[in-house]
Formats: structure tokens, sequence, C-alpha cells
């Protein structure tokens, strides 16, 4: 068949044409999809890496939590030889106020530790709550594209019918 015929085939059937659009857009929407889902295994392969970053940067903080305890701990020592040497004085007092001082930094400490970890908790907490968001916003959309579509589609069919 020669091409003036396959055009003159398409232009006195509109349907056959239209049937090879369809096709057309079908394929394109497959790929489109195919690529879309690949595009998201892609990322649940990193995904474990991004799970041990997170988990290696939680033991390390435990590792510094505990160098910091040790360090000052060794220099709480030293800082408590050299006090009591100078307040033989009075000792039991002066073990009172140590203690109470320390007991006030740990509960500070303590205070610190839960209020960053309570921050990490939330802003993991906003984020799946704004991801819930922003796939009501792509459904939503997709509704009102799907809408939009079938209102152009009814006029397009009741403007045609009238020719």
């Amino acid at each position: 068949m020669s091409e003036h015929s396959t055009n003159t085939a398409k232009s006195e059937n509109p349907a056959s044409y239209m049937n090879m659009s369809e096709q057309t857009l079908e394929k394109t929407l497959d790929a489109v999809r195919d690529n879309l889902i690949k595009s998201i295994d892609e990322y649940v392969k990193i995904q474990p890496r991004f799970l041990q970053t997170i988990t290696d940067f939680q033991l390390d903080s435990i590792q510094s939590y505990k160098d910091t305890i040790n360090k000052t701990i060794s220099s709480q020592k030293k800082f408590l030889k050299e006090f009591v040497t100078v307040s033989q004085s009075k000792p039991n007092e002066t073990y009172q106020q140590l203690f109470k001082r320390s007991n006030e930094n740990i509960d500070n400490f303590v205070k610190a530790f839960y209020a960053g970890n309570n921050y990490n908790f939330d802003t993991i907490d906003n984020s799946r709550e704004n991801l819930k968001s922003y796939h009501k916003a792509i459904d939503t959309f997709n509704q009102y594209s799907t809408n939009a579509f079938d209102a152009w589609m009814s006029f397009a069919k009741s403007f045609s019918n009238h020719l």
C-alpha cells in the first residue's frame, strides 16, 4: 500500500487512526509507569545504606556521650582532689554541695538528651505526615484531572454529534 493510500485510509477511517493513537498513548503511559516504578526501585536499593547511616550516626552519638562522660568524670576527679585539699575544714558540707551539683548536671543532661530525641522523633513524624499530605494532594490532582478530562470528552462528543 502506498503512502497516499495509507493517508487516505486514515482519513477515511478515523476509528483506525484513533485506535493507533490510543495504542501509542497507552504504550507511552506504560513506559512512564515502568520508568517511575524503576526509579522507586532504585531508591529502595539505597534504603539499607540510608538506614545504616542513621544507625552509624546513633552509635557514634552513643560513643560520643560515653566519651564525654569519661572525660567529664576524669576532669571532675582531678577537680575533686584539688577541691578536697582546699576544703579540708568542712569536708561534709563540701561533698554535699558537690553531689548536689553533680545531680543537677545529670538531670540537665538527661533533659537535654530527651529534648533532642523528642525533636528527632517529631521531625520524623512530621515528615511522615507531610508524605501523607503529598500523596493526598497527588490523589486529589489525579481525580481533578480525570474529572476535567471526562468533562472535556463529554463536551467534545456532544459537539461532534451536532456536526
